[in-house]
């Protein structure tokens, strides 16, 4: 079922495709653009998945809009059998949406470099109700190409290496060399675990630091990439130090106390790094006060540009430089900017589970001060009975504690330094699995398995441009 047929029974409105009015499209050229029974004129777009709560963002805005329906084609469900080549062969083919949903792992490159997508930053700047810098600058500055805006985040969580400030040092960032050279120091140590397991397998580790590392390798506005390097290479070796399997359900059964086995390896230094996900303020806390029980640094990926982070999002929006209703396309898109969808990441739920942060700086801003606030809840007189913030380690109760104004600094800090954003094409990843792992195998050295790898998405790099 599409999304227009889920969304009509939502909002109890019938679709009636009738040629009402007139739109330009990204050459200037009028052109016939399809409205409802009632009158409203459609904007269309394509979505690779179906995420539900961009789902709720666009019934939202088509309950709100009196001008606009956006009517969105789910591919997975239209097309379950290879929904991204049929994606990609509509919009080769000149099947251009007004808007287009994103996904880190479409060609985003290539839509770019082939003219499909239009610049985000002519549309706010030519519209008196939108000022730039009212939104976070790094978030912008990370998806932008060749200094025009192609592709917007209106939230977004960052993906980094997170460790105890003593054992890795207080400057975020470093070089593939100086990340070896902290992992041979004691190498009864583990490197890196994540957010929930100690143990993550080569696969894992290669893939997380090569989709972060994407731009070091990958050079967006050339075109250009360098596989064959010797960042990339030892990257790839040092990869081959963790396991190639690791059986998680036994690692499990074989814990009386799997949480404080966890929390303990962190605070007294036996695992160095944990992939993590910073998703809200009080991460911080979480860090400081329960899992590494010290100060930390915002390390990042070895090799990767800046601070070695970058910025994960659960929505990504693009009006396509052809589209017949650029200005509904652009009405969509500014709602997502709107205070009152950026709002929703202060409910009260978002500081906790599978939180976000929104890019309207005014309303960050109030996140970082709701963080510092101390948790209550109403009694039945309606007087409000203030409690401590805290959590379980597996064996005891932390207190947590609220933010304070040193904590929300330097989460913002951090924020402001990330200059990298998640990117994984299928296909490069493909090609990069398939031949690292012939390294893995021990059917290949690390070098020549680069050099495949160099070959293959340089081609395919050419190719899509």
């Amino acid at each position: 079922m599409k999304f227009k047929k889920i969304f009509a029974l939502l909002t109890a409105a019938a679709l009636c495709l009738t040629v009402s009015s007139c739109g330009k499209n990204g050459d200037g050229q009028a052109s016939d653009v399809a409205a409802t029974e009632d009158g409203k004129k459609i904007v269309t777009m394509y979505s690779l998945y179906n995420d539900s709560e961009f789902e709720k963002a666009v019934v939202d805005f088509n309950k709100a809009s009196s001008e606009y329906w956006v009517e969105v084609t789910d591919y997975a469900t239209e097309y379950p059998d290879d929904p991204l080549t049929r994606l990609n062969n509509d919009l080769i083919a000149g099947k251009l949406p007004d808007l287009l949903m994103l996904s880190p792992n479409m060609p985003v490159d290539s839509y770019i470099s082939k003219g499909l997508l239009a610049d985000l930053y002519e549309f706010m700047d030519s519209d008196e109700a939108i000022d730039r810098s009212d939104y976070l600058e790094s978030v912008m500055k990370a998806y932008e190409t060749n200094g025009k805006l192609y592709e917007l985040i209106p939230s977004f969580s960052i993906t980094t290496l997170v460790g105890k400030t003593s054992l890795v040092g207080s400057t975020p960032g470093w070089t593939v060399d100086e990340f070896i050279r902290l992992a041979d120091a004691d190498t009864d140590k583990y490197i890196i675990g994540d957010e929930y397991n100690l143990s993550i397998t080569q696969a894992e580790f290669f893939s997380a630091v090569t989709n972060v590392c994407y731009e070091k390798f990958i050079n967006r506005e050339t075109g250009k990439c360098s596989f064959d390097s010797d960042e990339f290479i030892k990257l790839m070796e040092f990869s081959s130090r963790f396991p190639k399997d690791v059986d998680r359900e036994q690692i499990y059964a074989n814990s009386s106390n799997y949480w404080d086995d966890y929390y303990k390896a962190c605070r007294d230094g036996d695992v160095l790094l944990i992939i993590y996900h910073l998703r809200s303020f009080g991460s911080i806390r979480e860090l400081e006060k329960l899992i590494f029980a010290n100060s930390v640094t915002f390390k990042g990926y070895p090799g990767a540009a800046g601070n070695g982070a970058m910025f994960d999002m659960r929505t990504e929006i693009a009006v396509t430089s052809k589209a017949s209703n650029p200005d509904g396309a652009w009405d969509f898109v500014k709602y997502l900017l709107s205070d009152k969808y950026q709002q929703q990441f202060t409910a009260e739920d978002s500081e906790e589970a599978g939180g976000l942060f929104p890019i309207k700086r005014s309303v960050f801003e109030s996140l970082a001060e709701k963080a510092k606030e101390r948790p209550y809840y109403e009694n039945d007189d309606g007087i409000k009975v203030y409690y401590e913030k805290t959590w379980w380690n597996g064996s005891y109760t932390v207190n947590i504690g609220v933010n304070t104004d040193e904590d929300n600094k330097k989460v913002t800090d951090f924020i402001n330094s990330v200059e990298n954003i998640s990117r994984y094409d299928m296909q490069i990843n493909s090609i990069i699995n398939d031949e690292a792992a012939a390294y893995f195998d021990g059917r290949k050295s690390a070098k020549e398995a680069a050099a495949v790898i160099q070959s293959r998405v340089q081609n395919y790099i050419d190719e899509s441009r």
